[in-house]
């Protein structure tokens, strides 16, 4: 092969010297690839310009220079090919034992770039080779160097100098300094891995590689060396990179990088058709930032909404803004607080339970395998109602102690395990368990209370759907998996449970006139302030809203007054959008209003009471005995009544319950 190779480069070598006029192909335009919405709508987001090309007068001197050192010192003295270079390059992997340095020139960069792929095959590499040639033959070495500079990509989508420039320091090429100009030179050798987005460590190691080069070849000055390396450099995306929706064309970047290489997202004309709903998207934009624009600008928010029906992601917004902050926290595992209790009380309903069955608040502690006591509380200085809650209304104020208690008697390792069928992993089979001990992301609790919208149906989460090439062929076509996790008459129960959070008395009540009246939903914030949730959907859209920080400090507001209003808003604006309806009954449910003081069937005279699902025959049949007749008025009363203080609007959650050494952190 070897000799074959050889008489191949001679061959190409004398017919370069001879002159002879040998085409090069027509260079293909690269072409940005698009993606659409759910409506064939292109989002905005990727450049429409993702490679701006610029004049050799225009590229800095640095930037040109620091190519050269790095990536081939012999450019103006070889014919493209640099057998130096080539030996140098083999020797330096040998010695590492890896492949540290390559050998190929800036003009067989620049012969593959424009007109070859990235396959590696043996048939490729000789057509690099020709190309090479007859580049070097055709063009000046500063024509091939402008070409190479406009044409190479750096990540992040950034094809050729100037649109990097843009991505990683929001400013136009013209105006880079030697610190970074050095850092963008050494990013094509491995995008990826050198993003200074994602790996900023990795990327300052790449610069100071190419600064000593620049140094060693003579460029710069030690001293000019020095003050670019302890130059701090402040990494931002220019305005027209950012779009609507960021976070999520992050996701389809990530994916179409790692399948179809780094560059297809720039060059490779791709239609790729997604779940995002660009109006929802503009909803949930407007409610996050309603509420969040605000707050402190460290605070941070995500935001992700499911059509309960396939799975489809119609929009997510990842945290408070992409440029300054890529960091995507939907995909982020924080304690979720009370909205997991719906988990178990899914299992307790599977069990026997009924939404009506009575269960006390009050002091009670466990004995754990290494002697200490776990001790459940509830919200106030009080931390005991000492009373009995129907468990509607346990889930309506979120009441700690009932969850526990219940969460035992069910046995912490089945209600574990019960809770993976709603998409979750590694759930801990703990006593806090339905208190949010384990971490989960906000992607995972949309998915999982989507089960409950859809009648009991898990829909793994898809956000592309079909991916062509430039010529229209499809390439792949996705569909979300579905099984079925839980019986319909249970998702119904549960749901009619959860609308109770939004009514009187409940922890969300203040929500209701904004979300509307087909919604349901739990607060949830965890001990300290630390995470704010609100999960919550209606029978055509589910979404989930966490905010926080990403440090762990206090937010110092529960769930219901941060996360709750973002929900709330974009509810409102989705169901706008896509219609109110309600959720269909299955057939084998019953609906009862009961007394919520007794669990029983209500009286005309019962002061608390709530329309409440039962699978039919298990409703309660006795008639309430505490409220047969009307209440006295308070000159008739013989002794003062003490009453539960009720919330008011805000949310009425519990703190974080004393923990055993062994026990996660519970949360409320």
């Amino acid at each position: 092969m070897r000799k074959y190779l050889a008489i191949f480069l001679l061959i190409l070598l004398m017919v370069n010297m001879s002159g002879c006029a040998l085409m090069l192909p027509g260079a293909e335009e690269p072409e940005p690839s698009v993606v659409y919405d759910i409506n064939n709508r292109p989002i905005e987001g990727i450049a429409t310009q993702n490679r701006i090309n610029l004049n050799y007068d225009q590229i800095p001197l640095y930037f040109k220079q620091a190519v050269i050192a790095v990536e081939d010192k012999n450019f103006y003295k070889h014919h493209g090919i640099d057998l130096t270079g080539i030996i140098r390059a083999v020797w330096i992997n040998v010695k590492a034992g890896k492949i540290v340095a390559g050998g190929s020139t800036i003009t067989q960069q620049t012969a593959k770039n424009i007109y070859l792929s990235n396959e590696r095959t043996f048939a490729r590499k000789i057509k690099e080779l020709y190309y090479t040639l007859q580049l070097e033959r055709k063009y000046s070495k500063d024509e091939i160097l402008t070409m190479y500079c406009n044409h190479v990509y750096f990540g992040h989508g950034a094809y050729g100098l100037e649109a990097a420039a843009r991505t990683f320091f929001a400013k136009n090429a013209s105006q880079l300094t030697l610190a970074e100009a050095a850092l963008l030179a050494g990013l094509p050798q491995w995008p990826s891995h050198y993003d200074p987005y994602q790996n900023p460590e990795a990327a300052k190691k790449r610069q100071e590689i190419v600064l000593q080069r620049m140094w060693e070849e003579g460029y710069i000055t030690e001293e000019e060396k020095n003050q670019a390396l302890n130059e701090k450099l402040v990494f931002q995306k220019s305005p027209y990179i950012s779009g609507e929706a960021s976070y999520f064309m992050s996701l389809v970047e990530k994916y179409i990088n790692k399948k179809y290489g780094e560059r297809a997202m720039a060059t490779g004309g791709l239609r790729i058709y997604t779940t995002l709903d660009l109006d929802l998207q503009r909803a949930a934009n407007q409610a996050y930032q309603n509420v969040i624009k605000y707050k402190n600008p460290e605070l941070q928010a995500a935001l992700v909404a499911i059509d309960p029906q396939n799975g489809h992601i119609r929009a997510l917004i990842g945290g408070r803004d992409f440029t300054t902050s890529p960091y995507n926290r939907v995909l982020a595992k924080r304690q979720p607080g009370s909205t997991f209790k719906p988990f178990m009380y899914s299992l307790a309903i599977a069990s026997g339970f009924t939404a009506a069955d009575m269960v006390m608040c009050d002091k009670v502690q466990f004995k754990m395998s290494d002697g200490t006591f776990y001790v459940p509380k509830d919200y106030g200085s009080i931390p005991y109602h000492n009373r009995e809650f129907t468990l509607k209304e346990a889930v309506m104020k979120s009441d700690n102690v009932v969850a526990v208690k219940v969460n035992d008697m069910l046995n912490p390792k089945v209600v574990a395990r019960y809770c993976e069928r709603f998409g979750f992993k590694n759930i801990k089979p703990v006593l806090s368990l339905p208190l949010g001990s384990s971490e989960v992301t906000p992607l995972e609790m949309a998915a999982g209370y989507a089960v409950f919208a859809s009648g009991g149906f898990y829909h793994e989460p898809v956000y592309i759907l079909r991916i062509e090439d430039k010529r229209g062929r499809v390439l792949e076509e996705n569909r979300s998996r579905e099984k079925q996790v839980i019986s319909a008459e249970n998702a119904y129960i549960i749901t009619n449970m959860l609308k109770g959070v939004l009514e009187p008395g409940g922890t969300g009540s203040h929500l209701k006139a904004i979300a509307g009246n087909n919604a349901a939903g739990k607060t949830g914030t965890t001990d300290e302030y630390r995470d704010a949730w609100f999960v919550g959907y209606t029978p055509r859209i589910c979404c989930a809203v966490w905010v926080g920080y990403d440090d762990g400090r206090s937010v110092g507001l529960p769930g219901g007054s941060i996360a709750g209003p973002i929900w709330a808003n974009f509810i409102g604006q989705a169901s706008f959008k896509l219609g109110k309806g309600d959720f269909k009954k299955p057939s084998g449910v019953e609906l009862v209003n009961i007394c919520l003081d007794t669990g029983l069937i209500a009286t005309e005279f019962c002061p608390r009471t709530s329309v409440t699902a039962f699978i039919k025959g298990t409703a309660p049949r006795d008639i309430c005995y505490m409220h047969r007749y009307p209440e006295k008025t308070e000159e008739e009363e013989t002794e003062p009544l003490i009453e539960e203080e009720e919330s008011s609007g805000a949310e009425k959650e519990t703190p974080q319950p004393e923990t055993e050494n062994n026990l996660p952190e519970a949360n409320i």
